[in-house]
């Protein structure tokens, strides 16, 4: 794709985008469809990598605007989302109903909650899995319910209560007709610092309610809602080329809350755990490209906020486009918050279980079990962290 087409693209799908909101931005991108240069292979290829057919199909259905064949394909995509969403849906009710018969209380994050809430419309927010949060000491009750109607997760630990001790989340599976994938979080975001950082009594204390089907359950309150989007955003999946829909869910969100979003709660708690990077640049970009109007007063605040020291640090390791295993394991140890935490990691890390290792590496033989730790500290050393 050569430079004019791939601009052309990204502009006509940013005023399609827009016009969800501004009936204008259509009309924009009706004549941008008809210059010489405009070239709609191009479109379609973006539109598939970024996972917005269901929403351009929505906003743009019956308009004149879409080639025909285009148009249909997106009907299919449109249609598809609605019918995988409706189950994914149904069985999160499913399994929030398991959690409050508990005792444990959740937050919905991320997809679904958009999609529940912002978008107004959940066929048009395609979701790859589900994502609840529970609060830590909830945590191991949550995995067991979980299990008990027929959730498994597919990664060994490698040692017993590991994925608790040092990460975020805990991945699940359900098999059937439609696979049902979850993560259950007790905390947002995939890095030592941060899990240690973040206050979280404050996401929970502004929840807000959410309806799932015949359930109410919450979601984060819209403040603490953009501060995840923009960490998770950044944190998880690095600043090299985001997808079109991350950045829209962001959009969306600023237009949502447009008249009650409480700017310096949302700028004091970037500044307070050291988010002020992933909020700054993203909100500065995703107002320049949907053109949405920042508050004098906020832009002004929001440009100039510093990031502490610790936190340029923690983000120029997170973000890094080709980031080795080594470099994260140096960097999540030194973000630990004490010597026993570091060494426990580092010896668990090092040295999994036998059980683990076998599994691991499909070793063939027990006795060879002993050689597979140099090889592991050999892969480790020369890995890359995939982003997700």
């Amino acid at each position: 794709m050569n430079g004019v087409s791939e601009t052309s693209t990204d502009e006509f799908l940013h005023l399609c985008l827009r016009a969800r909101w501004d009936a204008t931005a259509l009309d924009e991108a009706r004549a941008l469809s008809q210059r010489d240069d405009f070239a709609w292979d191009a479109v379609r290829k973006v539109v598939e990598r970024e996972g917005i057919a269901p929403l351009l199909y929505a906003i743009a259905r019956g308009r004149s605007l879409l080639p025909a064949n285009l148009e249909e394909a997106w009907r299919l995509a449109y249609f598809t989302n609605a019918r995988r969403n409706l189950l994914l849906f149904h069985e999160l009710e499913r399994v929030l109903g398991q959690l409050a018969a508990r005792g444990i209380p959740a937050i919905v994050l991320k997809g679904a909650a958009l999609a529940g809430s912002i978008y107004g419309n959940p066929a048009v927010r395609p979701m790859c899995d589900v994502d609840v949060l529970v609060h830590q000491e909830d945590a191991p009750t949550a995995l067991r319910v979980l299990t008990d109607i027929g959730y498994t997760t597919p990664q060994a630990e490698a040692r017993a209560g590991d994925t608790l001790a040092y990460e975020n989340e805990v991945l699940l599976r359900k098999p059937g007709a439609q696979e049902m994938t979850l993560e259950i979080h007790w905390s947002l975001f995939d890095s030592p610092y941060y899990q240690h950082r973040l206050a979280l009594n404050w996401f929970w204390e502004t929840a807000v309610p959410l309806r799932i089907e015949t359930l109410t359950t919450r979601m984060l309150g819209p403040e603490a809602l953009l501060l995840h989007l923009c960490g998770h955003l950044l944190l998880h999946h690095g600043s090299d080329a985001p997808r079109m829909l991350w950045l829209h869910d962001i959009a969306e969100a600023l237009i949502a809350y447009r008249d009650t979003l409480n700017w310096d709660g949302l700028l004091s708690q970037a500044q307070a755990l050291d988010l002020t990077l992933p909020v700054r640049q993203l909100l500065l970009r995703v107002s320049e490209d949907w053109r949405i109007p920042i508050p004098e007063t906020a832009l002004a605040r929001l440009q100039s906020l510093v990031p502490s020291a610790q936190e340029a640090r923690v983000f120029a390791d997170l973000t890094a486009p080709h980031r080795p295993v080594i470099r994260r394991f140096w960097a999540d140890l030194a973000s630990m918050p004490d010597w026993k935490t570091r060494l426990n990691y580092a010896w668990h890390s090092l040295f999994p279980t036998a059980a683990y290792m076998q599994r691991r590496y499909a070793i063939s033989h027990p006795w060879l079990t002993p050689l597979y730790y140099p090889y592991r500290w050999w892969v480790g050393i020369r890995g890359v962290v995939q982003k997700r």
